[in-house]
């Protein structure tokens, strides 16, 4: 029998430890069998959506037996978030032996596993009861993507201010969505739908229903958002009066053009007609009082339509470039001929119910010089930045097989809804209101 062969010492030390810490050599002292470091380095951490994505990388290259991380209960701003993403990171091993470190020299203050961690974590950052003025809900809709949305409830496990709630309403999903965050995510209130027929706007509004806090996220299910994202747009909004119904956050896309968001108009807080619907924090309230989505819409343009019944009951929308969120759909509409048929029909739609007459009148004029043939440099440049539902409308028009036959079915279906419009036409003359072209 042929002597099996024995793995050398020193790359079984290599395995047993991992360290992450913010600068090398922090926990040198603590792991004297050797091991990984995981050095992140001067931040800004707690902006940083790559963060938990980063460690996790790390825990499945090296599959320690033990993880060193830092205490949440760091003064620092950034050591707070690594450990916030340390601890949402090891949420979901215990097998894993997590040691949690503190000062300088550094010491083990606890030895817990995995979930346990976690919770200790949790704990120290404080629950925000569901009843406090400022507790918020995270509300994600879903369908198909499970590895997206484990990766969004990976950060929002990591955010150095806690989500009181969280509600993820599954669209019937045939992955393994509901099962993986059932297993994974005990603290989520999972709503599953019976088929997956129902439209965005629909599961959407299950989630805000489910909303018992006096806030709400509303977030897709392939957004990240860095560790300090709740607690920027939570202090930001409570800076505003009362009528301030929805902060929104910038987003950043794959694709985008580089120095997009660096645009000085785009840099500089304002009120807005609509706002991003993937990343931004909400007064239920204020959106139940103006009824949500319009389920009408099913997908795309509702953000702009809940916007318009939101000024008219006196509320504001602020965009807060301050806070960012990294969104994994590419930069501007998305291609192919389902979503050429809901942004062009929908977009009809909800100006025919809200634009006052003078501007609906020169709509098609405008439409058609001013978006459809509008050269994709200038949406690349950054010119076109509050009607961001409109960037690549042209080029889908142009690269979309059929879309002229799409273009008329969405035709048809608007003067199908004219009686719908008519009913619930409410001329929006708020002075934050603009048509989606710029």
């Amino acid at each position: 029998m042929q002597p099996q062969p024995v793995q050398p010492v020193r790359e079984q030390a290599a395995r047993a430890t991992l360290r992450v810490c913010l600068h090398a050599g922090d926990w040198d002292a603590l792991a004297p069998e050797g091991g990984e470091e995981l050095a992140l380095g001067a931040g800004p951490h707690a902006s940083s959506f790559e963060l938990v994505a980063r460690i996790r990388s790390a825990l499945e290259r090296a599959r320690p037996a033990v993880v060193i991380v830092p205490d949440v209960d760091g003064s620092a701003e950034d050591e707070r978030a690594v450990a916030c993403a340390c601890a949402a990171a090891v949420a979901s091993s215990p097998e894993l032996r997590v040691r949690i470190a503190r000062g300088a020299p550094a010491r083990v203050v606890a030895e817990l596993d995995g979930p346990a961690a976690y919770e200790r974590a949790r704990a120290a950052l404080g629950v925000v009861s569901r009843d406090h003025p400022l507790a918020a809900t995270a509300v994600i809709s879903t369908w198909n993507k499970c590895a997206d949305v484990c990766a969004n409830l990976d950060a929002i496990r990591a955010q150095v201010r806690p989500f009181s709630d969280i509600v993820v309403v599954d669209n019937a999903s045939s992955d393994a969505t509901a099962r993986t965050i059932r297993e994974r995510y005990p603290e989520v209130r999972l709503v599953v739908m019976p088929h997956s027929a129902y439209g965005a706007c629909e599961t959407f509004n299950i989630g805000f229903a489910s909303a018992v806090t006096p806030l709400l996220a509303i977030l897709d299910d392939d957004v990240v958002l860095p560790p300090d994202w709740l607690a920027k747009t939570v202090a930001r909004l409570e800076r505003e009066p009362a009528t301030t119904a929805i902060v929104s956050s910038e987003v950043e896309e794959p694709g985008m053009p580089a120095g997009y968001l660096e645009q000085e108009h785009l840099r500089r807080e304002r009120y807005m007609s609509t706002f991003r619907g993937c990343a931004s924090l909400a007064r239920t309230e204020a959106i139940r009082r103006a009824g949500f989505y319009d389920e009408r819409l099913f997908i795309y343009g509702n953000e702009r339509d809940l916007t318009c019944r939101l000024l008219n009951l006196g509320f504001r929308v602020l965009q807060y470039p301050s806070a960012r969120a990294f969104h994994k759909t590419p930069f501007g509409i998305k291609m192919g001929k389902r979503s050429l048929y809901y942004h062009a029909r929908n977009a009809w739609l909800t100006q025919l119910k809200y634009a006052p007459l003078g501007d609906l009148l020169r709509l098609p004029w405008l439409v058609l010089t001013r978006v459809l043939l509008r050269g994709e440099k200038r949406e690349r440049t950054g010119e076109v930045s509050d009607a961001t539902g409109t960037i690549g409308i042209g080029k889908s028009v142009r690269q979309t097989p059929g879309a002229a036959w799409v273009l008329v079915k969405a035709g048809w279906s608007v003067l199908a809804n004219l009686p719908y419009c008519w009913k619930h036409r409410a001329p929006c003359r708020a002075s934050d209101f603009e048509l989606p072209l710029k």
